[in-house]
């Protein structure tokens, strides 16, 4: 007894025909997303392995790397750990507060956000800024580590549950930690520092400072984060073009369903 409309076959054809371009052409974009991402991985091994100059490498205890290389406590090369604010969140309030949620594929995001009132002192003790490096202390186990880079313009300040890291920048640059500290080796290595609980891991701030990173001089550091940073643009942007299909799709299925986009230029 479910009444619909009902064009001529011919248009409900047209219609089928460019509905599935659309789908086609996301279902594309997604597998070059997928692509880019085993891409990046590999990329990132090899240059946190090998360096970019040709040089000989080594074996450290924390694996293989270039001989010039160093290897150094992350406590040497960062001026700060600090905790977060043990604060609840509101649906409304003065500033946004970012939490382990908000740390998405090696970034800080303002996705899903809850927000705090501070006075000026609390703000500003923790504001974030440009080059902070967020760390999940608490999670479960295969969450607990995980990291994100602040890079946006807004006023937040960050929750009792990320430590965030201010690194010295004439020794480290915090891109570089980030990407070292996400990929998917560094990522168990860092777990393995936690403490366990009964629902929880931790890792306190004093663990982290303890842990081993490779340093190469800053120019490297830069070049590395900036190639591995020209593989995050290409996948920003095929995110991107798999969200306007998404929104094609539904615009189009709403207007060629109801007739007020007729599909008649469609039909062969």
């Amino acid at each position: 007894a479910f009444k619909f409309l009902l064009p001529p076959l011919p248009e409900q054809r047209a219609i089928a025909r460019a509905l599935r371009a659309v789908q086609a052409a996301r279902e594309t974009r997604l597998r070059e997303i997928a692509l880019e991402r085993e891409r990046k991985a590999a990329l990132m091994e090899h240059l946190f392995t090998h360096g970019t100059r040709g040089e000989p490498t080594k074996m450290t205890e924390i694996g293989e790397m270039p001989e010039s290389w160093e290897i150094v406590k992350l406590g040497e090369v960062v001026r700060s750990t600090q905790y977060g604010l043990s604060v609840r969140g509101n649906s409304e309030g003065c500033y946004p507060i970012l939490r382990m949620n908000c740390l998405v594929d090696g970034y800080a995001n303002g996705s899903d956000l809850q927000y705090v009132d501070l006075d000026e002192a609390d703000f500003l003790k923790f504001k974030l800024n440009k080059g902070d490096i967020l760390f999940n202390r608490t999670n479960s186990s295969d969450l607990v580590g995980k990291t994100g880079l602040f890079n946006m313009e807004e006023d937040y300040v960050f929750a009792s549950y990320l430590i965030r890291i201010t690194v010295n920048e004439n020794r480290l640059s915090s891109a570089f930690l980030n990407y070292y500290t996400n990929m998917n080796s560094i990522q168990i290595r860092l777990r393995m520092l936690a403490s366990r609980g009964v629902s929880q891991s931790n890792i306190n701030a004093a663990k982290l400072r303890g842990f081993i990173i490779p340093l190469p001089l800053l120019t490297e550091q830069k070049i590395i984060a900036d190639t591995i940073k020209a593989c995050d643009h290409l996948i920003f942007a095929l995110e991107s073009e798999t969200q306007i299909l998404d929104e094609l799709f539904r615009a189009m299925l709403e207007e060629l369903m109801t007739g007020r986009l007729r599909a008649g230029a469609l039909v062969s």
